[in-house]
């Protein structure tokens, strides 16, 4: 913050001082209004800065990483590659902006206003505003926008997977190719949106009224669609089955495949063949990796929504801060397995091994040394447990559970 705050101009300084004293009712307090104003690339992240008003400023690249931003109001803004992680934007206006680009993962949106918007300055020649506010290429995984008025917004190519929607106003929307994989759109309105190779892959659509709406390559395996009304939906352009999709080894990228099999034969051969396995990053959503023996291979900060890991060996594995959200690893081997940070919403890790393991040398002798399952700070909301002995796991931070 201390960074962030010296790049202020005195007017940006003052004006967030201000708003403070005016937030808490101190006298001398006064609404911070940066409307019409280019902030373009200044850092907010942090800051509270509800109700402030930002109608129509150029706030392209700029960040509010955690900021809290409720009932704050950006009418016509231009938000292009804003970066609101963890952002609070409750009942927030942002009706005409753009936000094409923008990081919005884990923000939350419950009850804002969305909906395309114009209108004149002052002077009553130049328009503030888009007609359709424009959420192109955001990236907006686990957001919430729970009751969001969002009829209408362009959503093409947009990433939600994991996102909490329901009650949502999303009718005459455009979300082609847009991935709301796992999402929860319980009540939502898609009446009339365009669904051109949507996924909606394991999503809750339960009550939801996609009435009329375009499809054309729709995915809806797996997804849960009890009482959702389809009226007008053209049933030959969706992809519908109550499975979940999967990838299978055959479809696997080479440098995948290749880091998966030498590997195996890294673990088979002690080390003599092959390589340790590493994946940074890697988005393996959907894979189907079961039965593998990945011992003690580094697969951190992956993506590894909806997997298939049933009966997979991850002892000793690094999996920290990867995203299992959905993911099957019934049956795996997970003594060891450091799952620090990991997401393992709504996960299966039934009759999953747990616990501690002794750590070997390359020569194969004892270290004396063992490592036990870990799950500090891991994320086990709604996961099923069954047979999981999450007693036998270090967890000095208790995980999040449902």
């Amino acid at each position: 913050m201390a960074s962030a705050r010296s790049s202020y101009s005195d007017f940006v300084l003052d004006s967030l001082r201000n708003h403070n004293r005016w937030l808490s009712a101190r006298t001398g307090g006064r609404q911070a209004d940066f409307s019409r104003k280019n902030l373009e690339a200044q850092d907010f992240s942090g800051q509270k800065l509800s109700r402030v008003r930002m109608v129509g400023a150029n706030l392209t690249g700029a960040k509010f990483v955690k900021a809290d931003l409720t009932e704050a109001d950006f009418f016509g803004a231009n938000l292009s590659g804003v970066d609101f992680t963890g952002a609070i934007l409750v009942k927030a206006i942002l009706r005409g902006v753009s936000l094409k680009g923008s990081n919005l993962s884990h923000a939350d949106l419950s009850d804002a206003d969305l909906r395309g918007g114009v209108m004149m300055d002052a002077s009553g020649k130049n328009s503030i505003g888009l007609k359709t506010t424009d959420l192109t290429s955001c990236l907006a995984e686990y957001a919430t926008a729970s009751r969001a008025q969002m009829s209408g917004v362009d959503l093409r190519g947009s990433n939600l997977v994991g996102a909490k929607l329901d009650g949502a106003q999303l009718f005459g929307a455009d979300l082609s190719n847009t991935d709301l994989s796992y999402a929860n759109l319980k009540n939502v309105d898609l009446s009339g949106a365009r669904l051109q190779k949507t996924s909606f892959a394991g999503a809750d659509l339960s009550g939801a009224r996609i009435k009329d709406a375009k499809s054309d390559g729709t995915d809806f395996r797996g997804a849960k669609m009890a009482e959702a009304v389809l009226d007008g939906l053209d049933m030959h352009g969706c992809v519908i089955s109550e499975v979940a999709p999967l990838i299978g080894p055959d479809a696997f990228p080479a440098h995948i495949a290749e880091i998966f099999a030498e590997h195996e034969r890294w673990v088979l051969s002690g080390g003599k063949q092959g390589r340790r396995g590493e994946l940074v990053g890697e988005r393996l959503n959907y894979f189907d990796i079961s039965g593998r023996n990945l011992a003690g291979i580094r697969m951190v900060n992956c993506k590894l929504v909806g997997a298939k890991l049933s009966g997979t060996v991850l002892a000793l594995a690094d999996l920290q801060g990867s995203d299992f959200l959905a993911a099957n690893l019934e049956g795996s081997a997970l003594l060891g397995a450091l799952l620090d940070t990991a997401n393992l919403e709504r996960a299966s890790l039934a009759k999953a091994r747990a616990g501690s393991i002794a750590i070997y040398d390359g020569q194969g002798k004892s270290t004396g040394r063992h490592q036990a399952t870990s799950l500090a700070n891991a994320n086990l909301k709604d996961a099923t447990l069954d047979g999981f002995d999450i007693n036998a796991c270090h967890h000095p931070v208790a995980p999040k559970a449902g």
